[in-house]
């Protein structure tokens, strides 16, 4: 039924519950499972270079990110559950996750949304609308 799981994390402020929900069904489903987590490419403080702050604070959001999958995978290898992970900087998450689920062939995908302030989650709304609608998959939407 249902080959490939994929949990996507698209807001800053988020739990581990889409993962752990993803980490049981893939368990369940015995099928493999892939964590993808995006966030947007911030413009530079000058628009025509980076400056060295902003490569730092890009570089310590990376390194955050690249430790919580790191987590992720172990708990999945400890379930017996096959794992990839994958992160992505870009200008627009809901087109990147379509890609992603096409390109993979993803039966379900578990896309997070915790509680966030108005003005996140008109933002967020938008993205998560444009993943039901044009992904090729089911779609479920963990809320906290």
């Amino acid at each position: 039924m249902i080959k490939q799981i994929t949990v996507a994390i698209i807001t800053p402020t988020h739990d581990k519950k889409s993962f752990e929900l993803g980490l049981q069904l893939a368990k369940k489903l015995e099928c493999p499972l892939s964590i993808i987590e995006c966030f947007y490419q911030k413009p530079p403080t000058f628009h025509f270079f980076e400056t060295k702050t902003d490569k730092i604070a890009l570089q310590k959001r990376k390194d955050q990110i690249k430790n919580e999958l790191s987590k992720w995978e172990k708990i999945a290898q400890k379930e017996n559950v096959p794992i990839t992970t994958k992160f992505a900087l870009t200008d627009s998450i809901a087109h990147w996750i379509i890609d992603y689920v096409i390109e993979n062939k993803v039966g379900l995908l578990i896309v997070d949304y915790p509680k966030l302030s108005m003005t996140e989650s008109t933002l967020y709304d938008d993205i998560i609308n444009t993943i039901h609608h044009k992904a090729k998959c089911h779609v479920l939407t963990a809320k906290q």
